[in-house]
């Protein structure tokens, strides 16, 4: 039978990591990456949600030129 006090004593807290076990990982954000896109549904949702992105971010330009 597993007891609280077990529990407690397994778990790992943030001070018992170490800074040198910290393993380094390349930055992918922010870089370009290319896709292959095909004519199904999963490529159909990345497009629409980069497009609903794009327009989000750029909504008060859009319709400051749609109302020019």
């Amino acid at each position: 039978m597993i007891t609280l006090r077990m529990v407690n004593d397994m778990r790992k807290r943030l001070k018992d990591y170490n800074i040198e076990q910290a393993s380094s990982r390349e930055k992918v954000s922010g870089q370009v990456l290319t896709i292959q896109f095909s004519n199904d549904e999963a490529t159909k949702r990345v497009v629409m949600h980069s497009a609903r992105r794009v327009i989000q971010q750029h909504k008060a330009e859009i319709q400051e030129l749609a109302y020019k």
